[in-house]
């Protein structure tokens, strides 16, 4: 039996990569109800020279990043890929669309390095002179960059060019004020900058054959992190620049932002759309739905098994209550754990699972406050609730798109499953509503 100590490492919250995805790793398509994988893999491997621009959400903690990792291992045969997180690498409360052609080109010249690619010099020329631009060597002073010079021997110059790109890109997450020098200096020569980056995807591109590789894709992960307004900034406003890479990119983005009034117009910039369903643990009219349910344990029993639970059939509370947020079945797995141990217990228990569901509910309940703009009352709490109580109560698991209803899927409050579109209340909640007498049903929480 797994030591509940362990419980901890082997539920992160972390996507799964390298050997965690051969020992953790479980297909949870089928309670999904789709595989959108399936066919973005099938698009790229059907023209990897192409420069497809993709948009491809899911719900935090659905499992988009550990999908990606999983298909960036499959078609690494055939493309070099080159990910990186906003989250990890910028700033996500001020992300400028600048920055992401600044990190692509601190990213291409690693790649360039890593797989000793031979560059045409006149490309190196081209960016060192753009670098000592007055507007450039701005920003060359503000990070204490040595200058671009040419003439250098291109082994030489390939770790420069990366390293002058990344102080770049460091600081404009050393300040605000840092960042807002840096992107004026930028912006009035970014059309060279995104030409300069795309003459390097192609230069890439180009040596791909040398290196027995047939294509080159770019996945920028975490963007689903951005709060909304800065996501409507990145995609809306600026979506024509950002889609102008020479070479395919996913974009990952929260599927809330599919209920944006403007996400339409948005799409319409892209070229293919994926949405990464969320597992069911229930169907449409609240019946359990078994394929979601045995994907989760079997998710739980590649990790740490049953035996740590007492009873073994106590994992399907923790499956139900999840409501298939895999985030959520995490943290209260986590939770129940760290209860046991406090205990001097070897197994979890209902007592322990009670806990970490009080948790989680605690947290979603603290999430139906009421909305105020500039202290004015914008929507009430018993607005809110109003709306969930419609929700839990229909026949047709179907919303009305409204700024409120907006809010209640943006805190998770309310799921959207499968490609009917249709939502229900997060298990938490539907709990909330059942305390307060609002909806038929014992509060499921409660220790008898």
């Amino acid at each position: 039996m797994v030591p509940l100590s362990s419980v901890y490492e082997r539920f992160s919250l972390d996507a799964l990569s390298g050997d965690e995805l051969d020992s953790y790793y479980v297909d949870a398509f089928e309670g999904r109800g789709g595989n959108p994988i399936k066919s973005l893999k099938r698009q790229l491997l059907n023209k990897p020279g192409g420069d497809l621009q993709i948009l491809f959400s899911g719900y935090r903690g659905c499992g988009k990043s550990t999908e990606l990792n999983k298909l960036q291992r499959e078609i690494s045969d055939d493309f070099v890929v080159l990910n990186f997180s906003v989250l990890k690498e910028l700033d996500p409360v001020n992300i400028n669309y600048v920055e992401l052609f600044v990190i692509t080109m601190e990213k291409l010249f690693d790649v360039v390095s890593q797989y000793n690619i031979r560059i045409n010099p006149q490309l190196f020329k081209s960016v060192s002179e753009w670098s000592r631009s007055a507007e450039i060597e701005e920003i060359r002073q503000l990070t204490g960059e040595a200058s671009l010079e040419t003439g250098v021997k291109a082994e030489v110059s390939v770790p420069l060019f990366a390293r002058f790109f990344g102080k770049m890109r460091a600081g404009a997450n050393a300040s605000f004020s840092t960042k807002k020098r840096i992107i004026e200096s930028i912006e009035p020569r970014l059309s060279d900058l995104v030409g300069h980056c795309n003459d390097l995807i192609r230069e890439v591109k180009s040596k791909l054959p040398d290196i027995d590789k047939k294509g080159l894709i770019i996945i920028i992960e975490d963007l689903d992190k951005l709060s909304i307004e800065k996501a409507e900034e990145l995609f809306f406003n600026h979506s024509n620049i950002i889609t102008s890479f020479q070479t395919h990119v996913i974009f990952t983005v929260s599927v809330i932002f599919r209920y944006h009034p403007k996400f339409k117009l948005i799409k319409e910039d892209f070229d293919e759309d994926f949405e990464l369903p969320m597992i069911k643990v229930r169907d449409k009219h609240g019946e359990l739905y078994s394929a979601g349910r045995n994907v989760l344990l079997d998710i739980i029993k590649y990790r740490i098994g049953t035996e740590c639970f007492e009873p073994p059939e106590l994992v399907y509370e923790f499956i139900d209550k999840s409501g298939g947020c895999l985030r959520d079945l995490f943290r209260m797995i986590r939770d129940a754990a760290d209860n046991a141990l406090n205990h001097d217990q070897t197994l979890i228990t209902k007592n322990d699972y009670i806990k970490s569901f009080y948790r989680l509910r605690h947290d979603y309940e603290n999430t139906i406050a009421e909305k105020r703009v500039n202290n004015q009352l914008i929507t009430s709490v018993e607005e809110y609730y109003n709306i969930l109580n419609a929700v839990a109560l229909s026949e047709t698991k179907k919303l009305d798109n409204t700024s409120n209803t907006f809010d209640l899927r943006q805190s998770y409050c309310v799921i959207s499953y499968d490609s009917e579109g249709w939502c229900d209340l997060h298990p938490a909640v539907h709990s909330i509503l059942q305390e307060r007498n609002m909806i038929p049903g014992p509060d499921e929480s409660r220790i008898e």
